[in-house]
């Protein structure tokens, strides 16, 4: 079994169709031999693997993994506070994976920096302080980020943070400033190629938990 991690970004390297198109003429001849193609970025991989121009259209079978549930977070977080003599309650252990909002690196990094602060017995004030202390940490970046970002862009984040969902409706559009309903078509396509957002149908979601909270908190200072 061969395993290849972020696999979508073969689609960046030189003369990528030609690259690909060996790959697939030597990969498709191998005996005895799985091929595990996997990545963080989705809409990227779908690109690869669904095109029907591209050289690894329909290659396999197309898997999508979804996110830890909470309750196996909470089992997971709570035994390993107990394994090193600290505890943390089940309803503790649920916050941090709700305000990481069930993202496995920040459900980790998060419950990591609650256990640093705990000394025996985790309180609510502890994840709330660790996970204000991460957006801080992070604040440069996101604020990088975000003045890279068009203000349609921009305003269309503050729309969907403030949960507004008929994204094309004249209401919509005039309240956040968003265009005409082609330039929204525009803003989520692009949004989506920068990993900010992910579209699953008619669901839109900001990938990154913790820019989330920065945006809402800190930049649109949403209630």
């Amino acid at each position: 079994v061969v395993c290849i991690d972020e696999f979508q970004n073969i689609a960046t390297f030189k003369n990528p169709v030609a690259f690909q198109k060996k790959l697939r003429a030597n990969w498709q001849k191998h005996q005895h031999t799985a091929y595990c193609l996997y990545g963080s970025k989705r809409h990227m991989l779908m690109d690869v693997f669904t095109d029907s121009s591209m050289p690894f259209y329909k290659f396999g079978e197309l898997m999508f993994v979804e996110k830890i549930k909470k309750e196996d977070w909470v089992k997971f977080i709570t035994s390993r506070f107990r394994d090193t003599k600290k505890m943390i309650s089940k309803a503790q252990a649920a916050l941090i994976a709700d305000l990481a909002e069930c993202h496995p690196y920040y459900v980790q990094q998060l419950a990591q920096q609650c256990w640093f602060r705990t000394n025996y017995d985790c309180s609510e004030e502890t994840v709330h302080k660790a996970h204000q202390g991460i957006v801080d940490q992070l604040s440069l970046l996101f604020q990088s980020k975000t003045e890279e970002l068009t203000n349609y862009q921009v305003n269309f984040l503050k729309a969907l943070i403030d949960g507004a969902s008929q994204f094309s409706s004249k209401e919509t559009m005039n309240e956040y400033g968003l265009g005409t309903s082609a330039n929204v078509l525009k803003i989520k396509k692009t949004l989506e190629n920068k990993e900010i957002i992910d579209i699953r149908g008619s669901e839109i979601t900001v990938l990154d938990p913790m820019y989330k909270s920065w945006l809402k908190t800190r930049y649109f200072k949403l209630k």
